[in-house]
């Protein structure tokens, strides 16, 4: 089964709400068309890293909303990750709205980074998320969650074929992104779409490198540090076929240590 992999790639400016989506949405719509088309953006692509929660709360359930029209009228299943309030708490929360214009999964960032204030500015998630589409597992994970290898041996457990992963990563630690994106595919035999930001953003330099692996660690693509979208297919059933004729996860010592939440899209 084809599936096809886009990862739209900009510059996340803080606090310019409509300047980000306006950016965004012109990419999403030169987006060409496919039977099962998944699209990632950036971590934080509408808001970036902001002390101004409520205001980037208020303004993302707007942005939802356009978000959920393109996902209609393209035919798309579009993923990103949004400042996101539930109750009283604060989340980055990734969200993938489906075809039909409707919210399909959301994920909470499990592992929060310090460097910029998260653990301050928002409440850690405690599970996972899987959704399933297509007759495959898509496990959902932010940035930082990168760092720590346990939280994809959960989703492995699970058989998940392909993981998603937005991300604001600094270009001064771009090839521990690169290489973290590479050894995780390999060590779980799954599909890699990550995309994060590019250019400068106040006193930080992102790093772009937005890629597509396959489940044997190959680069399907890597974007450079410009802002850009890019679409490329993998044939799932290659995954599937790896995991027959070479069955590592079967000889791992495989332990589940959180609670995995499935969302179902047929």
């Amino acid at each position: 089964m084809i599936i096809y992999f886009s990862s739209v790639q900009i510059n996340c400016i803080q606090n310019k709400f409509e300047e980000n989506l306006k950016n965004a949405v012109k990419f999403l719509n030169n987006l060409p068309e496919y039977e099962r088309h998944l699209v990632l953006l950036p971590e934080l692509w509408t808001s970036g890293f902001t002390d101004n929660l409520s205001e980037a709360y208020e303004a993302n359930l707007s942005i939802l909303n356009i978000i959920s029209d393109i996902a209609k009228v393209k035919n798309l299943v579009i993923a990103g990750s949004y400042i996101i309030k539930d109750e009283n708490d604060f989340y980055n929360q990734l969200i993938v709205v489906n075809s039909n214009g409707k919210e399909l999964a959301k994920y909470n960032k499990n592992h929060l980074f310090p460097q910029l204030r998260e653990k301050i500015l928002f409440r850690k998630g405690t599970n996972l998320s899987i959704l399933n589409i297509w007759d495959i597992k898509v496990s959902l994970a932010i940035c930082y969650d990168l760092r720590f290898p346990e939280l994809f041996r959960n989703y492995a457990l699970e058989r998940s074929e392909v993981c998603i992963l937005p991300a604001q990563w600094p270009k001064k630690r771009i090839y521990h992104y690169k290489s973290l994106l590479v050894g995780r595919a390999i060590e779980n035999q799954m599909v890699f779409l990550s995309t994060n930001t590019c250019g400068r953003v106040e006193n930080t330099d992102f790093g772009g490198g937005s890629s597509l692996i396959d489940a044997t660690g190959n680069i399907i693509f890597e974007l450079n540090n410009q802002e850009q979208s890019i679409s490329k297919s993998i044939d799932i059933q290659e995954v599937l076929d790896l995991r027959k004729n070479f069955p590592v996860l079967s000889d791992a010592e495989l332990e589940k240590s959180k609670e995995i939440i499935s969302f179902t899209f047929s």
